[in-house]
Protein backbone atom coordinates (compact mmCIF):
# COMPACT_ATOMS: atom_id res chain seq x y z
CA UNK A 1 0.00 0.00 0.00
CA UNK A 2 2.82 2.38 0.89
CA UNK A 3 4.55 1.68 -2.41
CA UNK A 4 1.40 2.44 -4.43
CA UNK A 5 0.89 5.77 -2.63
CA UNK A 6 4.55 6.69 -3.04
CA UNK A 7 4.40 5.77 -6.74
CA UNK A 8 1.31 7.94 -7.33
CA UNK A 9 2.88 10.91 -5.56
CA UNK A 10 6.09 10.69 -7.59
CA UNK A 11 4.37 10.15 -10.94
CA UNK A 12 1.81 12.93 -10.49
CA UNK A 13 4.28 15.56 -9.30
CA UNK A 14 5.92 16.17 -12.69
CA UNK A 15 2.47 16.59 -14.27
CA UNK A 16 1.50 19.16 -11.66
CA UNK A 17 4.82 20.89 -12.18
CA UNK A 18 4.27 21.01 -15.94
CA UNK A 19 0.69 22.26 -15.48
CA UNK A 20 1.96 24.92 -13.09
CA UNK A 21 4.61 26.03 -15.59
CA UNK A 22 2.02 26.20 -18.37
CA UNK A 23 -0.37 28.19 -16.15
CA UNK A 24 2.45 30.56 -15.18
CA UNK A 25 3.39 31.01 -18.83
CA UNK A 26 -0.22 31.74 -19.83
CA UNK A 27 -0.57 34.24 -16.98
CA UNK A 28 2.67 35.96 -17.97
CA UNK A 29 1.53 36.24 -21.60
CA UNK A 30 -1.84 37.66 -20.51
CA UNK A 31 -0.15 40.10 -18.13
CA UNK A 32 2.19 41.15 -20.93
CA UNK A 33 -0.74 41.76 -23.27
CA UNK A 34 -2.53 43.82 -20.61
CA UNK A 35 0.59 45.91 -20.03
CA UNK A 36 1.13 46.34 -23.78
CA UNK A 37 -2.49 47.40 -24.19
CA UNK A 38 -2.29 49.88 -21.34
CA UNK A 39 0.95 51.36 -22.68
CA UNK A 40 -0.47 51.65 -26.20
CA UNK A 41 -3.57 53.43 -24.93
CA UNK A 42 -2.09 55.67 -22.23
CA UNK A 43 1.54 56.42 -23.10
CA UNK A 44 1.69 55.68 -26.83
CA UNK A 45 -0.32 58.72 -27.95
CA UNK A 46 2.19 61.03 -26.27
CA UNK A 47 5.05 59.78 -28.44
CA UNK A 48 3.43 58.35 -31.57
CA UNK A 49 1.09 59.93 -34.14
CA UNK A 50 -2.13 58.36 -32.90
CA UNK A 51 -4.74 58.95 -30.24
CA UNK A 52 -7.01 56.55 -28.38
CA UNK A 53 -10.39 57.52 -26.92
CA UNK A 54 -13.11 55.58 -25.12
CA UNK A 55 -16.62 55.78 -26.58
CA UNK A 56 -18.91 56.67 -23.68
CA UNK A 57 -22.28 56.87 -25.44
CA UNK A 58 -24.31 54.84 -27.91
CA UNK A 59 -24.46 57.48 -30.64
CA UNK A 60 -22.16 55.47 -32.94
CA UNK A 61 -23.80 52.07 -32.31
CA UNK A 62 -23.80 49.50 -33.76
CA UNK A 63 -20.72 50.49 -35.80
CA UNK A 64 -18.72 51.47 -32.72
CA UNK A 65 -20.40 50.18 -29.54
CA UNK A 66 -20.32 51.97 -26.20
CA UNK A 67 -17.21 50.99 -24.25
CA UNK A 68 -14.99 50.63 -27.33
CA UNK A 69 -11.52 52.12 -27.54
CA UNK A 70 -11.15 53.91 -30.87
CA UNK A 71 -7.69 54.53 -32.31
CA UNK A 72 -7.26 57.60 -34.50
CA UNK A 73 -4.50 58.87 -36.75
CA UNK A 74 -3.73 62.50 -37.34
CA UNK A 75 -4.76 63.88 -40.74
CA UNK A 76 -5.18 67.20 -42.48
CA UNK A 77 -8.75 68.47 -42.13
CA UNK A 78 -8.86 69.17 -45.88
CA UNK A 79 -8.32 65.42 -46.57
CA UNK A 80 -11.32 64.25 -44.52
CA UNK A 81 -14.18 62.91 -46.66
CA UNK A 82 -17.90 62.45 -46.11
CA UNK A 83 -18.53 59.12 -44.40
CA UNK A 84 -15.31 59.04 -42.37
CA UNK A 85 -15.44 58.86 -38.57
CA UNK A 86 -13.61 61.68 -36.81
CA UNK A 87 -12.90 62.78 -33.25
CA UNK A 88 -13.27 66.42 -32.31
CA UNK A 89 -13.82 68.66 -29.32
CA UNK A 90 -17.50 69.33 -28.81
CA UNK A 91 -18.28 72.93 -29.81
CA UNK A 92 -19.01 74.87 -26.63
CA UNK A 93 -17.25 72.28 -24.43
CA UNK A 94 -13.61 71.77 -25.51
CA UNK A 95 -13.02 69.23 -22.71
CA UNK A 96 -15.51 66.74 -24.21
CA UNK A 97 -14.37 64.66 -27.18
CA UNK A 98 -16.98 63.44 -29.66
CA UNK A 99 -16.68 60.57 -32.14
CA UNK A 100 -19.12 60.98 -35.05
CA UNK A 101 -19.26 60.38 -38.77
CA UNK A 102 -18.85 63.26 -41.25
CA UNK A 103 -22.35 63.65 -42.67
CA UNK A 104 -21.70 66.62 -44.94
CA UNK A 105 -18.95 69.13 -45.69
CA UNK A 106 -20.15 72.71 -45.95
CA UNK A 107 -18.66 76.05 -46.95
CA UNK A 108 -19.14 79.38 -45.17
CA UNK A 109 -17.51 82.79 -45.33
CA UNK A 110 -14.98 81.61 -42.74
CA UNK A 111 -14.10 78.38 -44.60
CA UNK A 112 -14.98 74.70 -44.70
CA UNK A 113 -16.84 72.97 -41.87
CA UNK A 114 -18.06 69.47 -41.09
CA UNK A 115 -21.62 68.55 -40.27
CA UNK A 116 -21.44 65.38 -38.21
CA UNK A 117 -23.91 62.71 -37.16
CA UNK A 118 -23.80 59.71 -34.88
CA UNK A 119 -24.78 56.50 -36.69
CA UNK A 120 -27.54 55.83 -34.13
CA UNK A 121 -28.87 59.40 -34.22
CA UNK A 122 -31.88 60.29 -36.35
CA UNK A 123 -30.57 63.66 -37.48
CA UNK A 124 -27.24 65.47 -37.88
CA UNK A 125 -25.66 67.30 -34.95
CA UNK A 126 -26.69 70.92 -34.30
CA UNK A 127 -23.12 72.18 -34.35
CA UNK A 128 -20.61 72.84 -37.13
CA UNK A 129 -17.03 71.62 -36.76
CA UNK A 130 -14.47 73.93 -38.44
CA UNK A 131 -12.38 72.00 -40.98
CA UNK A 132 -9.08 73.71 -40.24
CA UNK A 133 -5.59 72.43 -39.45
CA UNK A 134 -5.26 68.81 -38.46
CA UNK A 135 -7.72 66.45 -36.89
CA UNK A 136 -8.23 62.82 -35.91
CA UNK A 137 -9.71 60.17 -38.19
CA UNK A 138 -10.76 56.75 -36.83
CA UNK A 139 -8.63 53.82 -37.98
CA UNK A 140 -9.99 50.93 -35.91
CA UNK A 141 -11.74 50.20 -32.64
CA UNK A 142 -11.56 47.51 -29.97
CA UNK A 143 -15.03 46.72 -28.57
CA UNK A 144 -15.48 46.46 -24.78
CA UNK A 145 -11.82 47.33 -24.07
CA UNK A 146 -12.81 50.79 -22.87
CA UNK A 147 -14.78 49.32 -19.98
CA UNK A 148 -11.66 47.45 -18.86
CA UNK A 149 -9.52 50.57 -19.15
CA UNK A 150 -11.98 52.65 -17.12
CA UNK A 151 -12.00 49.92 -14.45
CA UNK A 152 -8.19 49.70 -14.44
CA UNK A 153 -8.03 53.43 -13.74
CA UNK A 154 -10.03 52.98 -10.52
CA UNK A 155 -8.33 53.04 -7.12
CA UNK A 156 -9.39 49.47 -6.32
CA UNK A 157 -7.98 48.09 -9.58
CA UNK A 158 -4.68 49.92 -9.14
CA UNK A 159 -4.41 48.58 -5.61
CA UNK A 160 -5.15 45.03 -6.79
CA UNK A 161 -2.65 45.35 -9.63
CA UNK A 162 0.02 46.14 -7.04
CA UNK A 163 -1.02 43.94 -4.12
CA UNK A 164 -1.79 40.67 -5.93
CA UNK A 165 1.52 40.52 -7.85
CA UNK A 166 3.40 41.47 -4.66
CA UNK A 167 1.71 38.67 -2.71
CA UNK A 168 2.37 36.17 -5.51
CA UNK A 169 6.00 37.23 -5.76
CA UNK A 170 6.39 36.92 -1.99
CA UNK A 171 4.74 33.49 -1.96
CA UNK A 172 6.96 32.22 -4.78
CA UNK A 173 10.07 33.54 -3.04
CA UNK A 174 9.10 31.94 0.27
CA UNK A 175 8.32 28.66 -1.48
CA UNK A 176 11.73 28.62 -3.18
CA UNK A 177 13.50 29.41 0.11
CA UNK A 178 11.52 26.69 1.87
CA UNK A 179 12.24 24.18 -0.90
CA UNK A 180 15.98 24.98 -0.83
CA UNK A 181 16.07 24.45 2.95
CA UNK A 182 14.14 21.18 2.66
CA UNK A 183 16.58 19.88 0.05
CA UNK A 184 19.63 20.90 2.10
CA UNK A 185 18.30 19.12 5.24
CA UNK A 186 17.54 15.83 3.45
CA UNK A 187 20.04 13.07 4.33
Amino acid sequence: MENILAHRMTTSSPTLGRAGRIAAWVLMVLAGLVVLGLVSVTIGPRFLPYQALIVRSGSMSPTIPTGSIVFYRKTQAAKVKVGEVIAFSKPGDPTEKVTHRVYKIGQSATGLYFITKGDANGSPDDWRVPAVGTGWIAVFHVPVAGYALVYLQSTLARLLLLVIPAILLGAITLYEIWQDRMQSTEP
